[in-house]
């Protein structure tokens, strides 16, 4: 069963808040047993990266433009879109970040590619960008998997 409910905020940096607390919100009404606070924090987190770089970099620090948040719940994964109308965004021109502490910025796409299980770019012919968020549900399965990541 899917479950869809819709954020729209302003491309301001005072509104990713709203972003954070509408991930959260719907985190812990449709997904709380599925999600463990980690997962959460990581989603916001994710979100959060996402929203700034299209206010910074498809919006040009713009603050009139539209961000639209779309939360999706299915039965085995949790899934954000934040959809906007401004530059469009070319994954793989973007070179890795370098992780040396020489760099004071440009580490955006590397926290979120480390915060949910996919994240893609999708540019569509009429001018909506979407950047496409998943987490994957927590299973038996997959907690077992993790588990056996972690060396201790």
């Amino acid at each position: 069963m899917m479950q869809q409910i819709v954020l729209e905020i302003r491309s301001h940096f005072n509104e990713l808040s709203k972003a954070r607390d509408f991930v959260r919100e719907f985190c812990c009404r449709h997904a709380q047993a599925s999600l463990d606070e980690n997962d959460i924090c990581q989603l916001e987190l994710a979100v959060h990266e996402a929203a700034v770089n299209i206010i910074r970099h498809a919006y040009g620090n713009r603050i009139d433009q539209r961000i639209v948040i779309e939360a999706l719940w299915l039965d085995d994964r949790l899934i954000f879109r934040l959809n906007y109308w401004g530059r469009s965004f070319d994954r793989d021109s973007v070179p890795p970040p370098v992780l040396d502490g020489t760099a004071e910025a440009g580490f955006g796409l590397h926290i979120i590619d480390c915060c949910v299980d996919e994240a893609t770019y999708i540019q569509s012919e009429k001018g909506k960008n979407t950047v496409c968020l998943i987490k994957q549900k927590k299973t038996p399965e997959r907690c077992v998997r993790e588990a056996e990541e972690v060396n201790i």
